[in-house]
């Protein structure tokens, strides 16, 4: 039996790591009207980064899942900072790092869910296989989108920000349902 105030503890980090994560995204859209903010913001993702992979890493002994949701999220780290949209090597690194984020978030589900299945959370277990759907449903709908959007751009550009607004609406119901697992999944270990 593994150590469930680890558990949780590494949970937790993932959670706040996470909301910091979304709160900085959101200071980003400040960032247009106030262009040293983005500075700012990307200093905060990357905490809110840091404060995530600290998660994981507290987590890699309790469960091989976790250890597996630490290389795919390290693998992530490499993939993405090898991305861009401006060539086709970097396109295909940033579908490397969006592959490797949804192994993570799988990953960390799946070790979760071993443990509250073990104390018989059933509703928290349904609630972390929502959560996983709804991250598959938002990662085919952003790599859908980022290719439609990039094809229409020239014949439409009203439908390519159509595209993008419905993927990021996606991938906003997407971290509501991953953040409230986390956070149900803290409260049942606890």
């Amino acid at each position: 039996m593994s150590d469930t105030r680890k558990i949780c503890e590494g949970l937790n980090l993932m959670y706040v790591g996470n909301i910091i994560i979304i709160a900085a995204a959101l200071c980003t859209l400040l960032a247009l009207l106030m262009p040293f903010l983005v500075i700012l913001t990307s200093l905060v993702i990357i905490i809110g980064g840091v404060v995530c992979l600290v998660g994981l890493v507290k987590l890699r002994n309790e469960h091989g899942d976790y250890m597996n949701a630490l290389m795919a999220c390290v693998l992530g780290i490499v993939f993405g900072l090898l991305s861009n949209n401006e060539s086709v090597f970097g396109s295909l690194m940033s579908l490397a790092n969006t592959i490797c984020t949804l192994l993570e978030v799988y990953f960390v589900i799946r070790g979760t869910n071993s443990f509250l299945r073990e104390r018989g959370c059933l509703m928290e277990v349904a609630m972390g296989d929502k959560a996983w759907r709804w991250q598959l449903i938002s990662a085919v709908a952003n790599v859908a989108a980022a290719v439609l959007a990039a094809v229409s751009l020239f014949a439409a550009p009203g439908l390519s920000i159509v595209l993008v607004l419905g993927a990021l609406g996606v991938s906003i119901a997407a971290l509501v349902f991953y953040l409230s697992y986390l956070r149900a999944g803290v409260a049942a270990l606890s």
